[in-house]
């Protein structure tokens, strides 16, 4: 399942995703789209003590309304601001932020291996809380594997039925 969350405005977000073809294209199985108006501000402390603050995506939005489908057994936030996860620590995976002009037409090389990642954390049929997200890079390089970053039980009940249906928001 696929959700988008941006920090922008309906008009933007919306313009941003026709212009890449992502709302037409068949490949793409949106459930819904949100924007900056289901997002709120908290304060948070910086390493240095000092506080600041800072608009955050609640995933608790999300998984109150259904709690049958999605929660955080099953959901992977991805976002290239580690701010955002600020409610919802366990469910974070930061990625590199995607500027289409940078990339002058080179291949996206850390979303090959965020696509390969993301379905081996989908089969591995434990809790997503279990799972490190911090160290997806370590896995994809190979240092690591999946295993090595699944931690003991934090949540479900333990049944292997946790990964049902994996949702992924941005």
């Amino acid at each position: 399942d696929l959700i988008v969350w941006s920090q922008t405005s309906w008009r933007w977000l919306e313009t941003k995703l026709t212009e890449l073809g992502m709302l037409t294209h068949p490949g793409y199985k949106f459930c819904f789209v949100l924007d900056k108006t289901s997002m709120f501000s908290i304060t948070s402390s910086k390493r240095d003590g000092s506080s600041y603050k800072h608009q955050v995506k609640p995933l608790q939005i999300i998984w109150s309304k259904y709690p049958h489908v999605w929660g955080a057994h099953n959901t992977v936030h991805l976002d290239d601001l580690s701010r955002n996860f600020a409610l919802n620590l366990t469910s974070g995976l930061k990625v590199t932020a995607y500027h289409r002009k940078r990339t002058k037409g080179k291949r996206d090389a850390e979303l090959l291996g965020l696509g390969r990642y993301l379905e081996d954390v989908a089969k591995a049929g434990v809790s997503f809380e279990q799972i490190n997200f911090g160290k997806w890079l370590d896995v994809v390089s190979g240092r690591l594997t999946l295993q090595d970053t699944i931690q003991g039980d934090v949540g479900g009940d333990g049944d292997g039925e946790a990964d049902k249906k994996p949702a992924a928001t941005s």
